[in-house]
C-alpha cells in the first residue's frame, strides 16, 4: 500500500504523492477486475459521514465535522486517505480544500488509476502562499521536472477551489476559476507518460519529513515533523465530480495501459444507483405506512404492556416498603448493639489511659 512512501528524492524536486500512489492490481502487468464507474455528474458536501458504498477510508481516520471532512496528523506516522470506489474515464474533480499548515506535512489531491497514471495537487506545510501540480503516466518516476507551483493566498485558513479538468488531450489545472496550467497529451513523452486511464479520487495528508524518511524527502517536505506541534489539519469541504463517460464499468481489454483500450461497459452504475436510494423512513413515516388493523394491534399491545408495567411498578413499590421497614428495624437493633459495644470500648479505653497517665480528663 505504501510502496512509494519511503522513496528517497532530491532536494528541490517535486515529489509525489506516496502515502496514496497505490495500487491492488495494475492491468498492465495482470488481469484485473473492472473499474466501477461514476457514469454521472454529483457533489458531496462533507459536513457527515459518508456513503461507505461510495467512499473508503483506506488509511487512519477522518473527523466528520459541520465545517467539512478533517484529516489530522495527531501522533507519529498518521495518514489519514479518503478513497472513491468509483473511477472516472477523463472529466472534472472541483475540490474546496484548506491545507494543512506544518513543516514536514504534506497534503494531496490525487487521481489515480490501477496502473499507476496521476494527477496531483500537492501542498507543502511549510509554504501556506502555493500549492503544487504534478502528473506521473504508468508510474515513472525517472525524472522530476513534471511539476508546477502556483500562488494561493492564505492556503491554510481559507478555502480555495482547486479543480482537475481531464480529457484524453490535455490536462487542466484551475486555481479559483483561473487556468493556471495545462498539460498536452503530445508533451507528456508524446503521450507515453500521459494520464489517460480510469482514475478514482484520493484527499489525503502523511508526514513526509518523518524522520523514518530518507534526507531528500525531509529536506522537501520543509524539514522533520515536530509531532508536539500537532495536531496538523487539512480540511476538504466539498468536491465535485464529473464522469465524461458513462455506463456501469470500465475494462482493460489488453496490457498497453492506453486509452483506446479501455471498454465502457455499458450497464446502470453501482453508484448511481446508491445515490438515487430514497433516504431511509423515519418512525412516523413507517407508522403512517402501517395498515388500520395493524396500528389498532400495536394500540392494543401497546396498552397491555403499560397495564403489565403498573401493575409490576405498584408490586415493586410494595415489596419494597415492606424490605425497607424490615431493614430499618434491623438497623435499629444493630445501631443500639454498636453503641452498646463503643461505650464500653471508650469505658476501657479511659480507664487503661487513667492507669497509664496518658489521659487526664477536663473537671
Amino acid at each position: 500500500m505504501l510502496a512509494r512512501f519511503f522513496v528517497g528524492l532530491l532536494l528541490a524536486c517535486v515529489s509525489t504523492v506516496h502515502a496514496q500512489t497505490f495500487t491492488d492490481c495494475n492491468p498492465t502487468k495482470e488481469d484485473c477486475p473492472a473499474d466501477a464507474a461514476l457514469g454521472t455528474n454529483h457533489t458531496w458536501v462533507f459536513n457527515g459521514t459518508q456513503d461507505e458504498n461510495i467512499w473508503a477510508t483506506t488509511n487512519g481516520k477522518i473527523d466528520w465535522t459541520e465545517n467539512g471532512a478533517e484529516f489530522s496528523i495527531k501522533k507519529k506516522l498518521d495518514s489519514p486517505t479518503l478513497q472513491s470506489k468509483f473511477f472516472i474515464f477523463f472529466g472534472i474533480v472541483e475540490s474546496h480544500v484548506k491545507m494543512a499548515k506544518g513543516g514536514g506535512i504534506i497534503s494531496s489531491i490525487v487521481l489515480q488509476s490501477d496502473d499507476l497514471d496521476e494527477i496531483d495537487w500537492e501542498w507543502v506545510g511549510y509554504n501556506t502562499s502555493q500549492v503544487q501540480s504534478n502528473y506521473f503516466g504508468k508510474g515513472n518516476d525517472s525524472s522530476f521536472d513534471r511539476g508546477g507551483y502556483h500562488d494561493v493566498s492564505n492556503a491554510d485558513t481559507e478555502f480555495h477551489n482547486y479543480t482537475t479538468y481531464w480529457t484524453k488531450e490535455k490536462v487542466e489545472w484551475w486555481l479559483d476559476q483561473e487556468l493556471v496550467r495545462t498539460l498536452k497529451y503530445e508533451d507528456a513523452l508524446d503521450g507515453k507518460n500521459f494520464p489517460q486511464t480510469p482514475s478514482n479520487v484520493r484527499f489525503g495528508i502523511w508526514p513526509a519529513g518523518d524522520s523514518g524518511n530518507s534526507l531528500g524527502t525531509i529536506e522537501w517536505a520543509g524539514g522533520e515533523v515536530d509531532y508536539d506541534k500537532g495536531p496538523y489539519t487539512m480540511v476538504v469541504d466539498r468536491v465535485r465530480v464529473h464522469d465524461f463517460s458513462s455506463g456501469k464499468e470500465y475494462k482493460y481489454t489488453d496490457n498497453s495501459g492506453d486509452w483506446e483500450s479501455i471498454e465502457v461497459v455499458e450497464g446502470n452504475s453501482t453508484t448511481v444507483t446508491e445515490l438515487n436510494k430514497p433516504p431511509p423512513k423515519s418512525l412516523s413515516e413507517k407508522w403512517d405506512e402501517l395498515p388500520t388493523g395493524a396500528k389498532a394491534g400495536v394500540g392494543i399491545g401497546a396498552g397491555a404492556a403499560g397495564a403489565i408495567g403498573i401493575a409490576g411498578l405498584i408490586l415493586y413499590c410494595i415489596k419494597q416498603r415492606r424490605k425497607g421497614r424490615l431493614e430499618n428495624a434491623l438497623d435499629d437493633s444493630n445501631w443500639n448493639q454498636d453503641r452498646a459495644e463503643m461505650s464500653n470500648f471508650q469505658t476501657d479505653w479511659k480507664q487503661s489511659e487513667l492507669r497509664n497517665k496518658g489521659y487526664q480528663p477536663v473537671s
